[in-house]
């Protein structure tokens, strides 16, 4: 089984977490910002025909076709299920497997694994592969890394060859650096999708 290492995230990260674990760690006031409130939008309900216009359920003929629909019939919204993937699987420190759900793989997606400690993000530049890049928060410190990603095989199962840049962990104000292997992960495609 292909698994996903943050990325390629074994032993020898682990050992720099451990190590700036380890580090004289600098103290930093707790933040007191205040978050600003979220905007809220008013929802509009969709309009209902009046009783005089009839309906139709035929289906829509073209963007300009404004005939009211019986029973909301029409043309169904796109799928963000057409491109829904689940990853298999991204490997945590201390040996956990985690598996990702992605709705739509050609739009960019962040996910947040590790049981929260680890922020994955992919941006697609084409169909077929695009940059990464992670965050990793604990054991004293952060590390980081980022790099490319290619997709190969079929669209009901394709397979991510990862290349990274460097990793670099930071802790007690110091930062070790190393280059990642790489790695490769399999992307299954799902039937439906919840973000």
């Amino acid at each position: 089984m292909n698994q996903r290492h943050l990325p390629a995230f074994g032993f020898t990260t682990l050992a720099l977490l451990t190590l700036a674990a380890c580090s004289p760690q600098s103290r930093s006031p707790p933040s007191t910002a205040t978050p600003a409130p979220a905007a809220s939008t008013p929802v509009t309900p969709a309009a209902a025909p009046k009783p005089d216009e009839h309906c139709t359920n035929e289906p829509k003929t073209d963007p300009n076709d404004k005939r009211p629909r019986c029973g909301g019939m029409g043309a169904p919204p796109a799928s963000a299920a057409a491109h829904a993937y689940r990853i298999d699987s991204v490997t945590c420190p201390g040996g956990g497997h985690e598996s990702i759900q992605v709705c739509d793989i050609t739009k960019p997606f962040t996910n947040t694994v590790c049981g929260g400690m680890a922020d994955i993000t992919h941006t697609p530049t084409s169909d077929r592969g695009g940059t990464w890049s992670f965050v990793f928060r604990g054991a004293g410190g952060t590390a980081d890394s980022n790099g490319t990603y290619t997709l190969s095989g079929s669209e009901a199962s394709l397979t991510e060859h990862v290349v990274g840049n460097k990793i670099c962990v930071h802790a007690g104000g110091r930062t070790i650096c190393t280059t990642p292997r790489p790695s490769t992960s399999t992307w299954t495609k799902i039937a439906s999708c919840k973000q």
